[in-house]
């Protein structure tokens, strides 16, 4: 379980990082699904594009309310005048270990990926479930000459008849391209997206924590 946020700045515009800080408040008090401890705690990551490659501009298996690498990733993105798209993460555990190795957002080439669900019966054992996902769908798009929604529909497709999950809700970016899937099983509240049309961008979020 966990929360998403995509920026996507207009052209010309740079990435409002007074939204970024104000997501960093789900951490604490995002929504949970009936019966979950309450937070999103257990990391935090933000990704950016520079020179067509994503860039991190943080990752820590960290609280990200109380990480004061949280706040330094945001002054270096707004250091940069950072104009490429953003994708951020706050991960509440729930397949693989607490380590900056099972923190999202995950990169391969040009692409991010971060998602929120859970995969059932992998059977994984030195990766998770978001990581498996993500890693057969670029696989698949190197294979059938990058036709990336092809891959997304044939990957999701996969799950969908094969595997038990809670949600295949996930933001996938190349720093130009930027799509989002919403699906889920249960929880429908939880596993929601929310768009928002600003003076600087779009927004694409789990939760409504600003006012637009």
């Amino acid at each position: 379980m966990c929360r998403l946020l995509g920026i996507v700045p207009r052209s010309g515009a740079v990435v409002n990082f007074s939204i970024v800080r104000s997501f960093r408040d789900l951490a604490s008090c995002g929504l949970v699904c009936e019966g979950s401890e309450p937070g999103h705690r257990d990391g935090w990551g933000m990704v950016a594009w520079q020179s067509g490659k994503p860039v991190y501009l943080g990752r820590e298996p960290n609280d990200a309310a109380t990480d004061p690498l949280f706040e330094e990733a945001c002054e270096r993105g707004e250091s940069s005048q950072l104009s490429s798209p953003l994708l951020a993460h706050l991960r509440k555990a729930s397949v693989g270990l607490k380590v900056v190795d099972n923190t999202h957002p995950f990169t391969q080439d040009e692409w991010a990926f971060a998602h929120n669900g859970t995969i059932r019966r992998l059977n994984l054992k030195y990766t998770t479930d978001s990581q498996w996902f993500f890693n057969s769908l670029i696989f698949d798009y190197k294979r059938n000459g990058r036709d990336i929604i092809g891959s997304i529909v044939k990957n999701v497709k996969l799950v969908r008849e094969i595997y038990l999950y809670t949600s295949l809700t996930f933001l996938l970016s190349n720093g130009i391209e930027f799509y989002a899937y919403r699906d889920c099983t249960a929880n429908v509240d939880f596993y929601t997206l929310y768009y928002a049309m600003t003076a600087d961008g779009m927004l694409i979020s789990q939760e409504k924590f600003i006012d637009v």
